[in-house]
């Protein structure tokens, strides 16, 4: 089987990436056919130590500082996270590196029986047909387990409670901030969301959380005192300060229930990072309760060498552009504020693309104010709102506005617009970040 015939057997699966989204319920996100499934395979999800991390904003970039600090520690650590930028390989990693094309082929060809099998036997809500992302859930567990990893550190799909990365038993179960996101499946309210996230928690367990609204804590707090699990809160256990911020760096100090550790510098900007670094740190501080030190050291080299693209990513100086994720109001907001402190002198061109299923208007609310000239775009994945969506909400705004039709116009219209005091942001899906760094030929 090559890359190319993988990626087409992978995606004759169901992609809830793609499908409108199902209420997240029992009987819709049932895990009884996955773990049927994994039994066949010998269970390979036991055979390494996890970490498992949910959340809203920043569980992507906080499971690549923890894995990266695991491996500055000499341990062979995995990742495994989603979405992916470009290639499907992005979310399979060992020891920072994407898993090779041909060794994603070959664990999907060996798969591949056990998935024809399932369809006949199984009677699940996909038919007897695994979703894509328990197919590469499962192609993760197998190439941890034949890699003969130490640690694999697991970014949870969506929720928590329900979902397929849940099978492990996490030695830690991190959760980063709560707000609302996929509304449609998880419920409207914060309490709801937290719930499912929190069914991450095992009993005894250990469980790091980061900075949270009252509503998200308390459901939280109240999770961990059913289950005996002790739970260690960034703001409260581990405090974090800004020691220095530019455009080119970011360092931060450390104190509180594990000791102190001064100017930590990170390879990532934003001081939204700042508090996914301060998460990692307390799950990586905790992981002293299950026999495991991670050495000052490491976690200082850890930090500063991770990569985690399409973040706050500088990918060009003439113009100024700069792409970022951010895909709900709550990360728009951080990225806006990011935004002014890297760059208060800066004049802003936005190019703006969002998937449908976001809530259009608080991205928009709170990126297009501040910007000179808005660009509206959209990504080629099948959830991407029309230019005419965007434009709806971006009417309530004195912006000029530009539609087009594709990125690569948007792209093309930005760089002809700027001018030296100008910054082009190209944000609203971590699909339109992905989009533009294979325009530009960014290698991830």
């Amino acid at each position: 089987m090559t890359y190319q015939h993988a990626i087409e057997y992978l995606m004759s699966f169901l992609n809830l990436e793609k499908a409108p989204g199902q209420k997240y319920r029992d009987d819709s996100y049932n895990l009884d056919d996955f773990r049927q499934l994994l039994n066949q395979l010998g269970n390979p999800q036991n055979s390494f130590k996890s970490i498992l991390v949910a959340g809203t904003k920043g569980k992507g970039s906080t499971a690549a500082f923890i894995e990266s600090a695991l491996s500055a520690q000499g341990l062979k650590a995995g990742l495994y996270t989603s979405p992916h930028l470009i290639s499907f390989c992005e979310r399979i990693k060992l020891g920072g590196r994407s898993i090779l094309e041909r060794d994603f082929a070959q664990r999907l060809d060996w798969l591949k029986p056990f998935l024809e099998k399932q369809k006949v036997n199984a009677h699940s809500k996909t038919g007897g047909r695994s979703t894509v992302f328990e197919i590469l859930t499962a192609m993760a567990f197998l190439y941890f387990q034949e890699m003969r990893i130490d640690w694999a550190v697991l970014e949870v799909g969506l929720g928590g409670r329900l979902d397929c990365t849940n099978v492990v038993n996490p030695r830690v179960s991190v959760i980063t901030n709560i707000s609302h996101d996929h509304t449609e499946i998880l419920g409207e309210s914060l309490k709801e969301i937290a719930g499912e996230k929190a069914g991450i928690i095992r009993q005894d367990g250990l469980a790091v959380t980061s900075p949270q609204g009252a509503e998200a804590l308390k459901v939280i707090m109240n999770r961990c005192r059913e289950l005996n699990a002790r739970l260690f809160q960034v703001g409260k256990d581990v405090i974090f300060k800004i020691s220095e911020q530019n455009p080119e760096h970011l360092s931060l100090d450390l104190a509180g229930t594990f000791g102190k550790l001064n100017s930590v510098e990170l390879g990532l900007n934003g001081d939204f990072q700042a508090e996914n670094a301060a998460t990692a740190f307390a799950a990586l501080r905790a992981l002293q309760f299950r026999n495991q030190q991670v050495g000052d050291p490491a976690i200082r080299k850890g930090f500063k060498d991770i990569s985690w693209p399409g973040r706050l990513q500088t990918v060009s100086r003439h113009p100024l552009i700069i792409i970022d994720g951010a895909h709900n109001d709550y990360s728009a907001y951080r990225l806006k504020k990011a935004v002014e402190i890297l760059y208060p002198e800066k004049t802003r061109i936005l190019v703006l693309g969002i998937s449908a299923n976001k809530d259009i208007g608080g991205i928009v609310s709170n990126l297009v104010p501040q910007s000179r000239v808005l660009v509206i775009t959209k990504a080629k994945h099948s959830r991407a709102a029309t230019p005419e969506a965007i434009r709806r909400e971006a009417k309530k705004f004195a912006v000029p506005v530009i539609e087009t039709e594709t990125l690569c116009q948007a792209l093309d219209r930005a760089k002809e617009l700027a001018m030296p005091q100008d910054l082009v942001l190209v944000t609203g899906s971590l699909f339109l970040a992905g989009e533009t760094l294979e325009l530009l030929g960014k290698k991830i």
